[in-house]
Parts: structure tokens; C-alpha cells; sequence
């Protein structure tokens, strides 16, 4: 089926036959052209539309119909990945539009539909969009143009310069060849590149030589640190079989493939500098905590520095329940232990008795004094300071490190893309966890309370953010007009310590089912029972941000739900452009594309220092950090 009549929920349709609506097709088609009552209620929806998920969304609420998690009446549709479930009006039968990037790829009835059970895995070319710029290895920077078919194959379409006053010219690119084709990511706008010529061939060449020059760098900048020596850290088989027991999903492939190269780097003499990389949920956390112990076995003191209080107070209820059977200390430094508590915990980290250490910024104070700390454990580092990261460069001369990040790019980019800091990545998610379904949707009263009814049946728990703190008391206001108040709490930056603490106390332990919050919530805090967010005004985060707070919810098994409402008056084009590619990348293990766009969108400031930047911009970063890492291996052949 290539097309998809949709009418408006009005009296005057819901009265009507489904019969009554094919018998008059063609009737309707034309009042289409010819009266604006036919052109306003209905909708002729094929292959043709161009204008992405998110805008056939808003159109179809235009029409009356209603968002929910599953169309079981007429009039309504439900957002399930990158398609669309429809229950038109004026037909028995659900539709399944899918999309492709912004086109819609197929329109088929639901039992013709084969969606799979299991997350096939994804290229970002299916999320470009018309108009993004791109690198072709051996052609340049052109303009993405869509995908076509020719006899049965399908190829990527390129646009390039063309001839001064001419058209422009089209490459067309075998889907086979996909490898040498990647996204521009850059600094700014890039100069596109006129084909047959060879000037690509010349920026090639001088970025490959200039990568050879700032390769040698990095190898003579880490090479310092190769000489500092520290004894290997062995395995300890009577804690690590108690807590791989103790975990309560079997490891993935990267996984254990992230754990073999962390044993790796301890067995060696020199001290471990390693970036985990892996989207949120996919279990980075379980990774540092084996290596913690493995370290702490081994006589060392581990430091986890965490970004905020409220992580690190998750931090240690997880780590200490699961280390709870084993011959490990385990101590929380941050701003909610009161001055005895924090002056005995500064005294065990002296003398050496606190095996391992979870705290925020409070942990780099000067009057923390480590006995034996051997292993510092760093999540998410892009959140620290510039003073905190000076410190922690004069404890990274000697000290393991494990940084955790779920954002690659840019911000550990020119560290890890040349192969010189070492990387593991998780690929995979754990076994039964589902992507979070995302639905991005104009601001209706009834969509919130739809949302909250629907997990509240279920008996979860939900998240309504806020992006400022003077908008709280208007959603407070709002949600106990749906909800008993009692239902309800609170929390933002500007609470105390204790305050938060306690309130997310009450929310884990289900005393409370709604929590609205702002985005202190953003970083780890992960609750089982919370598979609902709202997001009352979306335009006004970041898309990684966004990302971040969709992590939050679907922690469990239970299928999770994920709203971002806007208003439609106030959607400006970047805004529109960030939901957009939230809505068609919602497969698990989306955070790396994110990130990607997320830069391109933002540019990528800093990240090389000018001399390099300048490079990078010509060939883009995707293609530069490629042959940054052939000549880094080329000279460590050679050295």
C-alpha cells in the first residue's frame, strides 16, 4: 500500500462507514483541491511526505486524534520507534507508517507489518536528512540527497558543486558502499567539493601529512607516562566470583569484552588510563565496580568521583549493598555526611581503612589525604572544572584511571579517536532492555494526564521535568488538578543536600509516584519503577541533554514511555531540528549519533587546539580522527 487515506476526528465523519469513505476516494480527492473544508480534514498521506515523524504527529492532532501507547479506538495513534500506529476514523484497520530518516519508507496494515522483537542494528545514513553535508572518501564534502533505487539496487545520492553557472552534479553511491561515506561533522559550514577536480585529492594529502606531525605529539606527550612503573594488579577469585554472582543480568559480549581489556591494562606495570564509553543503561556502572574491587583486593584505595550529590548517593546504596558481603569498606564523601561523620571518613581515607571512596568534587578538597589511593574511577568527566581536571592531571601521573562517559564526541574526542588513550565501548544493551519509546508532541493538557494515568494504572512512577525552577509551582499546580498532591514531590538544584536526599528517598521507596524535577536528575539515577517522562518544554534543552534524561526512565523491563512537548508558537528551527532527530533516533544505542549531531549542531569548539582544527574542518572530524589513527599506528610500527 502506497498511500493512506486519514480523516479528521469531526461528527461529521465518526458517523460515517468505512465503506462510505472508499466508495467516495475519488470524490474526496478532488474536494481535496477544489474546498477547504475537504483539504483541512483529511489527510492523504504516502511516500511522497517529506516532512519527517514529529510533523505528521502534529498534523495528526491537528485532525482531533488522540496520542496513547496503543491505538485501540478509532482516532487515535501511537509513536513505536521510527513509525507511526494509526487507528484511522475512517477505516476497521491499523495502519503502520514507517519512516526512513524523515521519508516514509513503508505505509502497510499492522498484520502485514514485521516488526522484530530484537533491535536490528542501525547506520546513521538512515537518519540523515536532506540537506546534511557529508564525506565521501574518495569524492569530498557533499550534500546528502536522499537514497534511491535503480533496478532492484539501492544507492546513496550525493550532491556536488557543478560547473560555475551550472547545475549541480549527483553521485550516486551502491548502499554496499557505505564505509566510505560518513557524516560531515565540522566547525562550521564546509565548502562544498566540485567533482573531477584535484582538490580533494590535495586536502586529502596535507591532512593526511598534518595528522603524521600532531601524531607524533600525542605519542611523545604519552610516552611520559609509559615510564612510570607500578606493580600489576592480580586477580582476587574470592570477591570478584561473589559480586559477578551478585549481578542480576548476565554480561553482554562488550561487556566482557570492556572487562578483558581493563584485566589487560592492570596485568601491565604501567597505570591504566581508559575510556568506557557506552549509551545510558548499556552498564558502564557494572564495569567500574569489578575493577574497583580487583583494585581494592589488591591493597589499593579506590576514589569514584561522581558529578552530583544525587549520583553519588546512588553510587554508594548500589555499591554498598553489593559489596555489603565482602571484606570492603565502602564510604560516601560529599556534602551530606555532617561534620563527625565527614571528619571519621577524612581520618579512615588517611590511615587507610576506607577501601573505596564515592564522592562529588568534595573528594579533590585539599584535606583529603590518600594512604594508598591506586585507582580513580571518573564518571562522566566532561562535568568537571577546569580547576578539578588540573588536579586530577597531577593524580593521573601514577593512578589507574577509568573515565565512564555515554557522550564520545567531542568532548573525550581528540583523547581517545587516535588510538593513543585507550577505549572500550558498549555496544549492546543488557539482555531484555527495550528502547524508550519517544514521543515528541505539541503541549495538550490531556496529553499529561494521559501519560500519568497510563503509568499510574501500571503502578509506576514518573518524571515531569522542568527546565527552570520557577516553573515548578505552575506544573505542581497543574498535576494535582489530575492527582492527589500527596502523589506528588519535588526537586531542584537549589534545595539542600538533605532535602534532595531525602525526596528521592521517598520516591525510591514509592512514597511518592510523580517526582518533577529539574535536570539534576540528568546523570545515573536509575530507579526500576520510573517508565514514564514528561518533558513539559522540550525547546528548551540541549539534544544530548534530552538523550540523557530519556536514559533515565526504561531501566527495567517494563516497556518505558518518553514525552516531549513543545508549543507549536514557540518551535523555532533549531529547536524543531533537535526533536526531530530525537524522534527518529530512539533505537538502543543511539548515543554516539546523538553526540554527532549534537556537535555539528552546537560546532565542536576547542577540541585540537587551532593548529589542528583548521585540518579537521576541511575533511571533517569523522574523516580526520580516521587518518589521525592510521598514522599513529604507522609510527608506533616505525618506532
Amino acid at each position: 500500500m502506497d498511500e493512506l487515506l486519514i480523516a479528521a476526528r469531526i461528527p461529521e465523519f465518526e458517523n460515517k462507514p468505512s465503506s462510505w469513505f472508499r466508495a467516495n476516494t475519488h470524490n474526496i480527492d478532488k474536494g481535496r483541491v477544489q474546498h477547504d473544508f475537504w483539504a483541512r480534514n483529511t489527510l492523504r498521506l504516502s511516500k511522497r511526505w517529506p516532512h519527517g515523524l514529529s510533523t505528521l504527529a502534529e498534523k495528526l492532532i491537528d485532525l482531533g486524534y488522540e496520542a496513547v501507547s496503543w491505538p485501540n479506538n478509532k482516532g487515535e495513534f501511537s509513536i513505536r520507534g521510527g513509525a507511526i500506529i494509526i487507528s484511522p476514523i475512517n477505516d476497521h484497520t491499523l495502519w503502520h507508517v514507517e519512516f526512513f530518516g524523515q521519508l516514509i519508507d513503508r505505509i502497510a496494515k499492522l498484520s502485514e507489518a514485521t516488526p522484530s522483537n530484537r533491535e536490528r542494528k542501525r547506520s546513521l545514513h538512515e537518519y540523515l536528512r536532506d540537506g546534511d553535508y557529508i564525506v565521501h572518501e574518495d569524492h569530498g564534502v557533499g550534500i546528502w540527497r536522499g537514497i534511491t533505487e535503480e533496478r532492484g539496487t539501492k544507492y546513496f545520492l550525493i550532491e556536488y558543486r557543478g560547473p560555475k553557472h551550472g547545475s549541480p552534479d549527483t553521485l550516486m553511491v551502491p548502499l554496499t558502499e557505505e564505509k566510505r561515506v560518513t557524516p560531515y561533522i565540522g566547525f562550521r559550514v564546509p565548502p562544498v567539493t566540485r567533482l573531477g577536480t584535484p582538490l580533494w585529492g590535495r586536502t586529502v594529502k596535507q591532512t593526511k601529512e598534518e595528522t603524521i606531525v600532531f601524531a607524533r605529539k600525542l605519542l611523545e606527550l604519552y610516552a611520559s607516562r609509559e615510564t612510570i612503573k607500578r606493580p600489576p594488579l592480580k586477580p582476587v577469585p574470592e570477591l570478584e566470583e561473589s559480586v559477578q554472582t551478585g549481578f542480576p543480568f548476565e554480561e553482554t559480549p562488550s561487556q566482557r569484552t570492556a572487562l578483558r581489556d581493563i584485566w589487560h591494562d592492570f596485568s601491565s606495570d604501567i597505570p591504566m588510563d581508559r575510556v568506557l564509553m557506552g549509551d545510558v543503561g548499556f552498564g558502564k556502572t557494572e564495569i567500574a565496580l569489578r575493577a574497583a574491587v580487583r583494585a581494592a583486593g589488591n591493597g589499593l584505595q579506590v576514589a569514584v568521583l561522581a558529578p552530583t550529590t544525587l549520583l553519588c548517593d546512588q553510587h554508594y546504596q548500589v555499591w554498598s549493598q553489593r559489596l555489603a558481603a565482602l571484606p570492603l569498606s565502602v564510604a560516601r564523601l560529599s556534602r551530606l555526611e555532617s561534620g563527625m561523620e565527614e571528619k571519621k571518613i577524612l581520618k579512615d581515607i588517611k590511615e587507610g581503612r576506607a577501601d573505596i571512596v564515592i564522592g562529588t568534587h568534595r573528594i579533590l578538597s585539599k584535606d583529603v589525604s590518600w594512604k594508598r589511593l591506586g585507582f580513580l574511577i571518573i564518571d562522566e568527566e566532561q562535568r568537571f572544572g577546569v580547576r578539578a581536571k588540573e588536579y586530577l592531571k597531577e593524580l593521573k601521573k601514577d593512578v589507574d584511571i577509568l573515565t565512564l562517559s555515554a557522550t564520545p564526541l567531542p568532548r573525550t574526542f581528540s583523547l581517545s579517536v587516535s588510538g593513543v588513550k585507550h577505549m572500550s565501548t558498549l555496544e549492546e544493551p543488557p539482555d531484555g532492555r527495550r528502547a524508550t519509546q519517544t514521543i515528541v508532541l505539541p503541549f495538550q493538557k490531556k496529553i499529561v494526564e494521559s501519560a500519568l494515568n497510563q503509568e499510574l494504572s501500571r503502578k509506576g512512577q514518573i518524571y515531569v521535568l522542568e527546565s527552570r525552577i520557577r516553573a515548578i509551582p505552575k506544573t505542581m499546580e497543574l498535576l494535582s488538578s489530575m492527582i492527589s498532591p500527596s502523589r506528588i514531590g519535588y526537586i531542584h538544584g537549589q534545595m539542600s543536600e538533605k532535602q534532595l536526599v531525602e525526596t528521592m528517598e521517598k520516591f525510591r521507596e514509592k512514597k511518592i509516584e510523580i517526582l518533577i524535577s529539574t535536570t539534576i536528575i540528568e546523570n545515573g539515577i536509575d530507579l526500576a519503577d520510573v517508565n514514564t517522562l514528561v518533558v513539559m518544554d522540550s525547546t528548551l534543552f540541549g539534544l544530548s541533554e534530552m538523550h540523557q534524561l530519556r536514559g533515565r526512565v526504561g531501566r527495567g523491563s517494563a516497556e518505558a514511555f518518553a514525552y516531549f512537548l513543545y508549543n507549536p508558537k514557540k518551535l523555532k528551527d533549531k529547536a524543531r531540528e533537535r526533536l526531530d532527530i530525537l524522534a527518529s533516533m530512539q533505537f538502543l544505542g543511539s548515543g554516539r549519533f546523538i553526540a554527532e549531531k549534537d556537535m555539528e549542531m552546537r560546532g565542536a569548539g576547542n577540541i585540537l587546539g587551532k593548529e589542528q582544527s583548521g585540518v579537521a574542518r576541511a575533511v571533517g572530524l569523522n574523516l580526520y580522527s580516521q587518518f589521525l589513527a592510521e598514522a599513529v599506528e604507522k609510527l608506533r610500527r616505525t618506532i
